[in-house]
Order: C-alpha cells, then structure tokens, then sequence
C-alpha cells in the first residue's frame, strides 16, 4: 500500500509543478507601470518616509491640543487599599493598642480643579494650536521636498531618453553612411580606409548607445527610489508632448518671484508660526510668577476588622447621658450624718453618646466613617532657586531663535530663488546658442556629407564633422532639460500647477 501512494505522490507533485509553469508562460511579462508626473508625485509623497513622519508629528501635535482643553477640567480620581497585619496595633475606634490581628480597607474619591494658574494652561493650549498649524507646514515643506527631487528625476529621465534616442539615431545614420562606402569600396572608388574609420565611428556610436541607456537605467534608479520601489519594479514615464522652450518665457525677475513664494513657501510659514510658538512659551514661563490657586474636594471611608459589634448609627443625634466615671469619692470622717466613715461614693460625668446604635456590618462601618471635605488652595511662589526665572529666560532665548530662524528662511529662499533664476537665464541663453550651433553644423554636415560622397574629403574628415554634429545636439538637448527644469521649479516657488 504504501509503495502506491508514494509514486501517485510524486505524479500529482509533478502535474501541479507542470500546470504553474503552463500558467505562468501564458500570463506572459508584467507590463511596465506607466507614470506621469503628477502620478510620480503623488505616489512619491504617499510612500515617502519623511512625509509620514511629519504627518505623525501632525498627529502628536493633534494629541497635544486635546490634552491642553482637557487639562482645563477638574480631574477625578478614586482609590482603596486592603491591609492586614498582626502584633500590636491600634484600635482606630478606642485609639487604644490592641494584640490580634486586624483586617482593615481604606477607600475614597476626590477631584481637584485649577482655578488660577498664571494662565499658563490658557496659553499652552495657545501655544499647541500654533504648534498644531506649524506642523502641518512642516509636513507640506516635507511634501515640497519630495515633489522638487521627483520633478528633478523625472525631468533626468527625459533628457536621457532624448540623448538615448539621438544617439541610436546617429548609430543609423553612421551605418547607412557605413553601407554606402563599403559599395563603393568594393567598386574601387573609395580607399579601404574609408571604410576603417566608420566601422571606428560604428562602434564609438554604439558605445555611446551603451553609455546612454546605463544613464537611462540609473535615472530610472532614482525615480524608483524616490517612489520606494524596488529596482526590481518595472516603470515607464509617460512621454509628455514637450514643446520648444521660448527663452523669453522667464518671469520678470527673481523679486518677483520671491514675492509670490514668501505667501507659499512652507518653511517660511512654519517659521513664522514658530515664532507665535515662541511667544506663548515665553507668557507660559511667566505665568509662574503668579499665585496658584486650586479647589479640592473629596469623600473617604474606611473599615477595620476590630470595631465593636455595635458601632453608633450613623446621621443620629447625641444626647446627654450620666455615666460612672470608674472613680470614687470616700467620705471623711462625721461630713456626713448617719453615714459610716470611710464609705465610698461614685463618681458620675455627662457625656454626649449617639442616640441610637446598629449592628457593625461593612456596609454600615462605612457609612459611620465617611468623611467629606472641601479645600481651597493658595500657593504663591516667593522663592524657588530661580527657577522660573531661569524659565523665562529660556524662554526669551527661543523666541530670540525662532526670529532669528525666519530671517534665515527668508534669506534661504531669497538665495535659492535667485539662483534657480540665474540658472534658467544662463540656460536660455545657452539654448538659444546652442540651437543656431546645431543649425549651423547641420548645414555643415549635409555639405561634409555631399563632399565625402563623391570622394573630395576622407572619412577622417567626415567623422570629425559627424562627432561635432553630434556633441552639439547632445549639448543642445542638455540645455533644452536644464532651461525647462528651472522653469518648472520657478512655477514651483510660484505655486503653479507642475505638468508638463
């Protein structure tokens, strides 16, 4: 029986090992995920680490905003606590000391309010919705860092699929050129040379086809990064209809264009917050000048093991009650008529006694010992190390920062846009150049090309003229991406939509 089952075993095994094959063929590749760059953004922002940080900090300041409101209410709390010991303790309904055991609990409720406090609470809460409103500009800041390196490698892509492209294309034209001399070649009309140096310039283009795609690769790399994929994953940015960038499509000038950020930019604004932040912490620290002054209120009981069988009814008036004392007065001798010498008399006392009595159970132990009781606290700061001095100079210290800060944000912003701006000037202008570069070297190269064809120059020649050629349309597709890059980070800064 069991030599059976272990070959059907095997069988099955071997026909389930055959079907995923057959059905993994059939599913074919996975295709690329085609991105845009707007779906690249948004993508990059929902998987970036720093992003959800932020926004947990936005959550931790949301929590801190609830505890402020909250702190303003009066907190309520409840306890007990069971003991037992043994030897020698005292009897809390005598006060005297008793040697047995005793089972004693304790138990109560009490609830305390601030009612003035220097206003510190007041201002903290303040405080935690200006820090509320600066984190939730701080994560916009992280979800601008994002955008502006996800503009900067999806724009990487494209200018190296262009030189990828423009170099298979000069690959094709070298090899049509390649075909052509070789036919001549073969007639005699062209030296064998010629026919040397393009195979050389052949594989020099297919070098740089090489080159072109590993670059492709690598900025696809960083795309992926970017968007916390694995190398792995499979994408394609979506080609986007790029027009010819106009060099007079800059803005006026970079003031203009600081102007506009200094209402957007999410640094700045956070910074400015965090001098509001600042200010409450500073009123914050001085409210610990002021008097404090809190309300209490609670209700407590307790019950012990050794209270008497009968304990006083609890909510019942004293009354008046003549008692023996235990002490004796003793009669000198002939004070009194017709009573002996040396007789003894007790003494008696009035004492105010419970009317009534009940049985001492725990219910009714704890209802006899229940104590209320009401308070209200001053407390009013004279000395206490100079702590609260020391406080608000802290404090004055971070407000002196947090300007200080924004004034850096401010000069940060004021450089980089300047800079952006400097760069998209100097691209234009090198775009503009390098456009009539091409156009020249393209009429050149046609007239190089007619020459060599008809045997008036050497391949030499020709090639030196193709490698121009192409070395400036390489140049000119490099300022074509840095002109429109620094054009989309000034959009940016200006808070206009990123698309292409």
């Amino acid at each position: 029986m069991t030599t059976t089952i272990k070959p059907l075993a095997f069988l099955c095994f071997l026909n389930f090992c055959l079907l995923s094959s057959v059905f993994s063929q059939s599913a074919g590749p996975t295709k690329p995920l085609e991105l845009s760059l707007e779906e690249s953004i948004d993508m990059a922002i929902k998987n970036n680490v720093s992003v959800k940080q932020s926004e947990l900090q936005v959550m931790g300041s949301q929590v801190a905003l609830k505890q402020s409101r909250a702190d303003l209410l009066p907190s309520f709390n409840a306890n007990t606590g069971v003991s037992y010991s043994v030897g020698r303790s005292i009897n809390q309904f005598t006060n005297e000391y008793v040697d047995q055991p005793v089972r004693q609990q304790s138990m109560g409720v009490s609830t305390q309010l601030t009612l003035f406090n220097g206003l510190q609470r007041i201002n903290t809460i303040k405080q935690n919705k200006v820090n509320l409103e600066g984190s939730q500009y701080d994560l916009e800041a992280s979800k601008d860092a994002v955008t502006l390196n996800v503009i900067q490698a999806y724009t990487q892509i494209l200018f190296n699929r262009e030189l990828l492209e423009n170099a298979e294309f000069q690959l094709g034209s070298t090899q049509l050129q390649l075909q052509r001399t070789q036919r001549l070649v073969q007639a005699g009309s062209l030296p064998k040379a010629n026919q040397l140096q393009l195979e050389a310039q052949q594989a020099n283009d297919e070098l740089n086809i090489i080159n072109a795609e590993n670059d492709l690769e690598l900025a696809y790399l960083n795309l992926k990064q970017l968007l916390q994929l694995a190398e792995s994953d499979s994408i394609t940015v979506i080609i986007p209809e790029l027009e010819t960038p106009e060099v007079y499509n800059l803005p006026a000038s970079a003031s203009l264009v600081y102007q506009e950020a200094l209402q957007n930019w999410a640094n700045l604004q956070s910074a400015k917050l965090g001098v509001n932040s600042a200010e409450y912490g500073l009123a914050i620290a001085k409210g610990g000048y002021y008097p404090n002054i809190s309300l209490s209120a609670g209700l407590f009981s307790q019950y012990s093991s050794v209270a008497p069988d009968q304990i006083p009814k609890a909510g019942v008036d004293n009354v008046t009650s003549v008692i023996p004392t235990g002490d004796f007065l003793q009669i000198p001798e002939g004070l009194i008529p017709d009573v002996p010498d040396g007789t003894r008399i007790p003494v008696f006392t009035e004492t105010q006694i419970p009317a009534e009595f009940t049985d001492n159970t725990y219910m009714n132990q704890l209802d006899f010992n229940l104590r209320r009781y009401v308070s209200i606290d001053l407390n009013i700061p004279i000395f206490n190390n100079w702590r609260v001095r020391s406080n608000v100079s802290n404090a004055r210290l971070n407000l002196e920062g947090a300007r200080l800060e924004v004034i850096n944000q401010r000069n940060q912003l004021r450089q980089t846009i300047e800079q952006v701006y400097l760069d998209a000037k100097a691209a234009a202008k090198s775009f503009e150049a390098n456009d009539k570069r091409v156009a020249s070297l393209q009429e050149a190269f046609r007239n190089t090309e007619t020459r060599y064809e008809v045997g008036a120059i050497d391949a030499v020649d020709f090639n030196q003229a193709k490698n121009d050629l192409n070395a400036a349309e390489s140049d000119l597709i490099r300022a074509k991406y840095n002109y429109i890059f620094s054009l989309k980070v000034l959009d940016f800064y200006q808070g206009k939509a990123l698309d292409f």
